[in-house]
């Protein structure tokens, strides 16, 4: 029991990040993260991913203007940028299957981050033919997703939830108003 309290704890208590300290994330780390994101599960196994792995200053600098002048992105020593192959699996109800493919790996790598002591935040809105240019990434690559990466600057208290009747229903959907 004690391995799910561990994953229960780091997911019941992540803390969203306003900035992230001016302190490099050690390359063993960010290999451990990394793997957590190849590791993980996706349909048929396909592992969609292409991880474009930004560190250097300017060009972060470069991908916080593409996402709408983004401070996370602009502080974060590490920015995961999460790219799809085009030809991914396409699930049973014709949808293409790397969205949720990359949403997993960038949620296990933010797990893993925080497990290590780091704090992780998704960047969810970004200009995506900006990117494509900053990075180089070919125009028929899906870039699905942002991750910044780092050490927190600062405590930021824990954010309400939801109570579990509002945001669970069981056997049917359920209205509570």
């Amino acid at each position: 029991m004690s391995h799910l309290s561990r994953v229960y704890n780091l997911s019941r208590n992540r803390k969203p990040v306003k900035r992230f300290a001016d302190r490099p994330v050690p390359q063993e780390l960010l290999d451990r993260i990394l793997d957590c994101g190849r590791y993980s599960t996706s349909a048929g196994e396909d592992q969609p991913w292409r991880f474009v792995i930004v560190r250097d200053p300017l060009i972060r600098h470069r991908l916080a203007e593409a996402a709408f002048h983004s401070r996370l992105a602009r502080t974060a020593p590490v920015v995961i940028v999460g790219c799809a192959r085009l030809h991914s699996r396409v699930s049973g109800n014709g949808r293409p299957a790397h969205p949720t493919d990359l949403a997993a790996a960038a949620q296990a790598m933010s797990l893993c981050a925080a497990d290590l002591g780091l704090q992780s935040s998704w960047i969810t809105g970004f200009r995506e033919t900006s990117v494509r240019t900053i990075l180089g990434i070919p125009q028929d690559i899906p870039v699905v997703t942002l991750l910044a990466v780092g050490y927190p600057d600062g405590f930021v208290r824990l954010p309400d939830r939801r109570p579990v009747h509002e945001t669970v229903s069981w056997d049917a959907w359920e209205e509570h108003g």
